[in-house]
């Protein structure tokens, strides 16, 4: 995944993308490294956009409410993964 790509997206729709984002924030035990990207869609167009543009070249994990979630300490690659 290039992350020019992944910015100018960011820049055509009004969901958040988090580039560096700490997973610390989003699971109920505060536990967890980086991701290089992190995408929290605001509304369906967004993640319909999103999954059409990226969701056949990348694998996307969906981390939900990130109850009873547990991530590595380890930072995540935009090349492998993204949540």
């Amino acid at each position: 995944m290039q992350l020019k790509e992944l910015i100018k997206f960011s820049k055509e729709i009004n969901s958040n993308f988090f580039f560096n984002y700490d997973l610390k924030k989003s699971n109920w035990f505060n536990i967890g490294g980086k991701t290089k990207v992190y995408f929290k869609p605001n509304n369906l167009p967004d993640l319909v956009l999103f999954l059409k543009k990226f969701g056949k070249k990348e694998k996307i994990h969906v981390l939900g409410a990130g109850s009873n979630t547990l991530i590595s300490d380890n930072t995540y690659e935009t090349s492998k993964k993204f949540f």
